[in-house]
This record gives C-alpha cells, sequence and structure tokens, in this order.
C-alpha cells in the first residue's frame, strides 16, 4: 500500500470525514472500469461501485493492512460483481449471438432493401454511431466469456496485474488464474482474427457496414450512445501490430472512463448524515 494511501485509511479509521472522501476519490475510478467491463452498461457499473465503495468504508476497521489495501478493496469489488445479477445485455451475450447479427449486418449490407432505411444522420452522426458500435461490440465479446475467465482478462489487460498479483486479488493458485487467463484471451484472440475487421483485414465485419442491423435491432440509437459520447477519443488501433496484438488492443482500447460524479456525492451525503460510527467524534 502506498504511503498516502495507508495515511487515508488510518486517518479515515480515527473518523477523518475528509480523509475518508479522499479515500474513496482515489479508487473510484479504477473501480468503476473494473465494474463496467463486468457488467456492461455504465448504469449497472454507477451502481456498483457505489455499493463496492459503501462496503469498503463499513468495514474498514476489519481492513488489517496484512496485505496491500488495493488488494483489500478489489477482493470486496470482485465478490459484489461475480455475484452480481445478470443483466439482461449480459444474459443476450455470446459469441452465438454476436455471429448471427454480424452475418444479418452483412446481408443487409449486401442487399439493403431487406431492411427498412434508418433515419438519415449526419457524417459526424454517422461516424459516432460506428465509434459506439465498435465499443459496444468489443464490450460484448467480453461479456460472452464466464465470469470468471472475464476478470481474469481484465486484471492482466486492463489493470496490467501480473499472475502473482491477480491470483492474489482472486484468491486463488496461481497456475488456476494463469489457467483461467489463458483460456480467456484464447477465446477472444479466435474470435476476433476470425470476425473482425480491424483485427483482420481480410474480415468482411466493418463497424459503419453494421449500422443499419444494430439499429433495427435496436441494439443503436443515436439519441442514447452507451458508451461514444463519454469517451472523448476514437479507438486506436496499430496497423503495424500483429493479429493477436491487435485483438487486444481492440479490447484493451475501451475508454478509459472514470465513475460519475454521483457515485462519490451519494457516498459524501452518507458519511455526512451521521449514520456511521467510524465518523463519532
Amino acid at each position: 500500500m502506498s504511503s498516502e494511501l495507508e495515511l487515508l485509511v488510518e486517518r479515515t479509521k480515527q473518523g477523518d470525514q475528509r480523509a475518508a472522501e479522499a479515500l474513496l476519490d482515489s479508487v473510484q475510478h479504477d473501480l468503476f472500469r473494473m465494474a463496467l467491463r463486468m457488467l456492461g452498461t455504465r448504469a449497472e457499473a454507477e451502481d456498483a461501485t457505489q455499493e463496492i465503495l459503501l462496503q469498503a468504508l463499513t468495514h474498514l476497521s476489519e481492513f488489517r493492512a496484512e496485505s496491500a489495501f488495493r488488494t483489500w478493496l478489489w477482493r470486496i469489488a470482485i465478490r459484489q460483481l461475480m455475484r452480481a445479477k445478470k443483466s439482461r445485455r449480459e444474459q443476450l451475450a455470446g459469441f452465438e449471438t454476436l455471429e448471427l447479427l454480424l452475418a444479418q449486418g452483412e446481408a443487409l449490407a449486401s442487399n439493403p432493401a431487406q431492411f427498412a432505411a434508418p433515419t438519415e444522420v449526419t457524417n459526424a452522426e454517422r461516424a459516432l454511431m460506428a465509434q459506439e458500435l465498435r465499443l459496444a461490440c468489443t464490450q460484448g465479446v467480453l461479456l460472452s466469456l464466464e465470469r470468471d475467465q472475464r476478470i481474469a482478462w481484465i486484471l492482466a489487460e486492463i489493470f496490467e496485474l501480473s499472475s502473482e498479483e491477480a491470483a492474489t486479488v482472486l484468491e486463488i493458485e496461481i497456475p488456476t488464474y494463469r489457467k483461467r487467463l489463458s483460456r480467456a484471451r484464447e477465446r477472444l484472440q479466435t474470435w476476433m482474427r476470425s470476425r473482425c475487421g480491424l483485427v483482420n483485414g481480410a474480415n468482411a465485419c466493418r463497424c459503419a457496414r453494421q449500422i443499419p442491423i444494430a439499429t433495427a435491432f435496436g441494439v443503436l440509437d443515436i439519441e442514447r450512445l452507451e458508451y461514444a459520447r463519454y469517451s472523448g477519443r476514437a479507438l486506436r488501433v496499430v496497423a503495424e501490430a500483429d493479429e493477436i496484438e491487435a485483438a487486444a488492443s481492440v479490447l484493451k482500447a475501451f475508454p478509459n472512463d472514470q465513475a460519475p460524479p454521483a457515485v462519490l456525492a451519494n457516498i459524501r451525503s452518507l458519511i455526512d448524515s451521521g449514520r456511521y460510527r467510524v465518523f463519532d467524534t
């Protein structure tokens, strides 16, 4: 645990409300990123992040510094995320579902008359829709993994933990973690290499070509973008990378989202409510 975090933890345990706010603020964005990649929607990720922060705050007295604070916190987070109820998006996610949508999108591109034309949009809106679809697709690919493989991949590729660190967080043996990660990487890379036009130029799928089918099936709505409006930047895919590295680049290029201000504001209200004895003077 860093000396700064350690100091904030100790001050929070002593009832310092401002230290508690600073502590939660220092960890909330990583928690939100983890929750978003695990659950798939910003609304669910925001709710989960708030619940995790509240659990950490109310159980902080149980932290004995036997491990790093972040390890302790992420264990709380992962337990919460692993037992969270599956959303409709996660229930529908699957490689077979994605392949069906891609096939229908390519069929529409070849014969657009079979579907009603989507509402006319500007070039700028179309570019934004393509970016949204790109992000939604990468999220859908990740949601297609079983949760144990998904969190193993997230810890390795998004947070760049070593096998030893990730296994410690997950409270499993290192060989078990490595097996989960290997299976996750293999499944993702195989699918991306064989389907995604960004990863392999020989593949037919292109984000812009999928816009009509995604719109027709309600997956994409220019008025209700889930990801692109928050990203602040286009996806970056390195053309010179080999196919496996490119697959990882596409999946890792999800926006580096921060937790919404409402998350910490809600926690701050709870701190100020006087309901928690840790802050009694």
